[in-house]
This record gives structure tokens, C-alpha cells and sequence, in this order.
């Protein structure tokens, strides 16, 4: 029997330079439940942080950030973001959730070739010197063993690496910093680390243990300081029963995929979004109401930019 699938007018807004309205993560998983129609008069808005192209449509919007970026529901009606929010509108989606299949299967590993493998100390792959945690961490390991860097910045290699995940393997430990830090903040970079079957030495979301097994990599939030994180990396590295125990966990919480990786629950949040019979936020704008929210939305934004760690 074939099920009908509903048919949505669906438009992309904002979102970064190289993404393409046709082929796309949000399309693909859409086009499992729904048929979609790419219109200049849609019903429904998919929308970033990229500019601030959304504000010429008044139908449903719906937010999609993997940024660590302030935002609020006073110029968007539902949101997809990293954040721990509680609102029904809200539908947490991590950068990293995107990446995995689903239903997504924990590779088996040889934690012992694994190591035998391993031809260098610790890698990075960073294409900026934002991050002042990062740098400094950076330096700590590099006084004890050379960290290999791959990327734009501080590069030691011979220029950047075409192959990420390939040049990370070569290596027991890899530096996996986001830019900054904020709860439930967290992008490809730890999953990346795992995949390339290296200790991730982890620092950006003091939440990442909700998600993430803790005992498969290093989290710099759970250290009483750097120095005790560095001296923890430089015992692995000596110990290699203690390395190859870390590569054997299950990379996961629990040995659990989270429910932010299920596709279903993306499904769902689309769906009670393009039902909701709720007037979009452009529609009304300009009621008072919505200007308080408005207000407080600038407010929470500015607060969230000045408190960034990085």
C-alpha cells in the first residue's frame, strides 16, 4: 500500500554560503515523510542565522543554528538549535546529530592495531587562533610531544590536509576545541575525532556527558584544571592498557544513540510545526507583545555574545 505524503511548499533562507536549496541534510530527511515542492511562495520557511533574508516572509518560520549564536522566538516560530531550551517549539539539534546514519551501529574496533597504527603523538585540524583555551592547551601538549597541526592555522605539515580524518588516525590523541563554549553547544569536531579512532581531548559544551561516553575521550569540564587534563593525556600516552580500555568504550552515553540523532523526532518537530493552526510571528509583528518579546530576545542575545567563553 502506498502512503500519500503530504505536500509542503518549503523555502531556505540564510543559511551558509555553499548550502543548496535542492540537495541538502533537511530535504532528504523531509522527503522520507513529506513531499516537498521548492516555492517562492511557500508555506513554510527554513531559516539560519546567515543573514537576515526570513524577514521578507510571513508565512511559518523555523529556525535551524548550529551556531553558538543568541536567538528568540520573537521573529522566528519554531527552533531547531544545540541549545537546551525548554519551550515545545524548541527541538534540540546538535551540528554532529546531523552527521551520524540512523539507526547509527558503534563500529567494533581492535583497540590493539588500532594503537599499533598510530605513527604520532596528538593532531589538530583548526583553520582560525580564535580560541584562547584551545592555544593554550595546544601549547601545554607541544612542550611535552609535537602536535601535529593540519589546518591553516599553526601549520607544521607542509600546507592543510585535503583528508581530515585521515590525517587525524595517524595519531593517538586529537585536539577536538569548538570556538567557544556554551551548553549544549557542540559541532562535527568530537564526533570527527572518534571517527578517526583517536582520543579525542575534548572542550567546548560542559554538557557534552549527556550525549557522549565520557570514558571514550577527555573532557577538559571535567578537570580541576589544565594541568591536571595534560597530565592525564601524558599517562595515557604511557600507558597503552589504559589507552586501549578508552578506545573500547562505546562512544555514547550509556552505549545509547541520543534522541537528538533519531531522525524521527526532526520528523515530528517539522510536522507539529506545519499543523499548528498559530498565526506566524510575521503575521503580527507588531503587536505589543510580541515588541516586549522582541526586546528581551535583543537582550538574552547581547547577554549570551559578551558572556561567550572561548
Amino acid at each position: 500500500m502506498v502512503m500519500h505524503r503530504r505536500l509542503v511548499r518549503i523555502a531556505y533562507s540564510d543559511f551558509w554560503p555553499t548550502f543548496d536549496p535542492a540537495d541538502n541534510w533537511f530535504s532528504d530527511v523531509l522527503a522520507t515523510r513529506f513531499q516537498l515542492q521548492l516555492s517562492d511562495q511557500p508555506e513554510v520557511l527554513l531559516h539560519s542565522v546567515y543573514g537576515a533574508g526570513y524577514q521578507q516572509y510571513r508565512c511559518t518560520r523555523l529556525l535551524v543554528s548550529f551556531e553558538n549564536r543568541g536567538w528568540g522566538f520573537s521573529r522566528t516560530d519554531w527552533a531547531a538549535t544545540s541549545d537546551y531550551h525548554r519551550s515545545p517549539r524548541h527541538l534540540r539539534l546538535p551540528l554532529w546529530a546531523t552527521l551520524l546514519p540512523d539507526p547509527f551501529e558503534q563500529p567494533v574496533v581492535d583497540p590493539q592495531s588500532i594503537l599499533a597504527a598510530k605513527t604520532g603523538f596528538a593532531a589538530t585540524v583548526v583553520s582560525n587562533g580564535h580560541s584562547r583555551t584551545r592555544e593554550r592547551v595546544h601549547d601545554q601538549l607541544a612542550s611535552y610531544r609535537e602536535v601535529a597541526s593540519g589546518g591553516r592555522h599553526r601549520n607544521n605539515v607542509g600546507g592543510p590536509v585535503v583528508d581530515k580524518l585521515s590525517f587525524l588516525s595517524h595519531h593517538k590523541f586529537s585536539l577536538a576545541f569548538e570556538n567557544s563554549s556554551y551548553p549544549g553547544y557542540s559541532t562535527e569536531k568530537l564526533l570527527h575525532a572518534l571517527q578517526a579512532d583517536t582520543v579525542p581531548i575534548y572542550w567546548g559544551d560542559p554538557l557534552i556527558g549527556r550525549d557522549f561516553n565520557t570514558r571514550r575521550f577527555l573532557s577538559y569540564h571535567e578537570f580541576p584544571s589544565e594541568r591536571a587534563l595534560i597530565d592525564r593525556v601524558i599517562e595515557l600516552d604511557r600507558d597503552d592498557d589504559a589507552y586501549c580500555a578508552m578506545l573500547s568504550e562505546p562512544w555514547f552515553a550509556g552505549g545509547v544513540t541520543p534522541e537528538c540523532a533519531r531522525r524521527n523526532w526532526f520528523l515530528d518537530w517539522f510536522e507539529t510545526a506545519i499543523t499548528s493552526t498559530a498565526a506566524p510571528v510575521a503575521t503580527h509583528r507588531y503587536r505589543p507583545d510580541i515588541i516586549v518579546r522582541r526586546i528581551s530576545d535583543r537582550r538574552q542575545i547581547h547577554d549570551r555574545y559578551r558572556s561567550r567563553v572561548t
